[in-house]
Formats: C-alpha cells, structure tokens, sequence
C-alpha cells in the first residue's frame, strides 16, 4: 500500500463515519473497550540497511460514543531486536504511545452489534527509537548508542467479526513515519517508517 495512500484513507474513512453516525439507527449506550493485537512489524529504513522485521503487540483502551465514533489511546512495543551492519552488532527498540479518533461501519444492518465490520483510526503519538552499537576493532571494544523521540500523525485500517456486542476479532494495519534519527557509529541520518499488520481481540463493557 502506498504511503500516501493509507493516511488518505483513514482520515477519509474517519470523516464519513463521523458524518454518518448523526443518522445511524441505533441509539445504544457508548461502550468502553479495550484491545490487544499482537503481529509482525516492519521497521522499513530508507537508505541503508533495507527493512528489519519483528514481532509486535499493541494495547488500546478507549471509548464509542455512537456505535460508530470513538477515542482511543494505546501503547505499542514494534521493534527490539538485534542485527549486524557494517561490521557492527545493533541493538535497535521502537515503541510508542498515541492518542486518536476511531470509526467503524457493519458490513449489512447499521444497527447490528454482531456481524463484519471494517474500521478507522487516525491521531497523533509519540514514538521512541534507541539504537546501540558494539564491536570490536584492533582489539579495542567501540559501544556507541542514540537515543529519539519524535511526534507525529499515525494512521490504521482494519476489519473484523463481531461475535457478540462484546467481543470481536480483527486484522488491522497501522502506519507512521517517525523523525529522522541517526546511526551512532557514523552520525548518518537513518530514515525509517513502521509498517505492522497485527490480529486483535477487543472487549466491550
């Protein structure tokens, strides 16, 4: 998917959502709920060293006004692992925290709490890569390490399955660019964006 293409899309589906909730048949209660997805992240860095993989998990807690608008807040661990480059060993971590709007649409019946849905998301967070570096050169051992933290939009897509107005299931994938950092051997600008596809199961109350 484009990079371009994802943020158009969320934002877009977002607004029509909060548009058509002001017409949605159902007049139920707002619902708090939380989620957890766990999948795989790809750590996409543009100039150097291709793209880096990883296991994720993301946490969202936040509450639906309307059966279709909503707010969430969550934290995500995207990336920890270690890799060679250049003849260095590093250590790289990427997490965050955000805040956003949420909106999602049944697939059939409006008013329907159960059945497929697809899903928005669309705010701002505050992301955290560190990188460290360690090698052995002439004997002598080099460790360098950087540390940045950057704020930007973030943006997600999803769909999913409704079992009961309590519990469901999606797949869902998320998108941000953080600010550049830099490699600590060199001071060279490492410019990177954090792609995850991911599996959730959200609970409703």
């Amino acid at each position: 998917m484009n990079n371009k293409t994802l943020p158009l899309l969320a934002t877009a589906l977002v607004a029509a959502l909060a548009c058509g909730s002001a017409f949605a048949q159902s007049a139920t209660n707002g619902q708090a709920f939380v989620r957890g997805e766990v999948g795989r992240t790809h750590l996409d860095n543009r100039d150097n060293s291709g793209r880096l993989k990883d296991n994720s998990f993301v946490v969202r807690g936040g509450y639906m006004f309307t059966p279709n608008i909503g707010v969430e807040g969550f934290y995500g661990r995207y990336y920890g692992k270690a890799h060679k480059f250049a003849g260095f060993d590093y250590d790289n971590d990427v997490d965050g925290y955000g805040i956003g709007a949420v909106g999602k649409v049944r697939f059939g019946d409006q008013a329907a709490d159960t059945g497929f849905f697809g899903m928005g998301r669309a705010g701002y967070m505050r992301s955290s890569y560190e990188t460290a570096s360690h090698a052995t050169i002439d004997g002598v051992s080099v460790h360098n390490s950087r540390s940045t933290h950057s704020h930007q939009p973030y943006f997600g897509v999803g769909a999913g399955y409704d079992f009961t107005p309590n519990m469901g299931v999606s797949i869902n994938y998320d998108y941000f660019r953080g600010n550049d950092t830099r490699l600590p051997t060199t001071g060279e600008k490492l410019r990177y964006s954090n792609r995850t596809l991911a599996a959730g199961f959200e609970y409703r109350f």
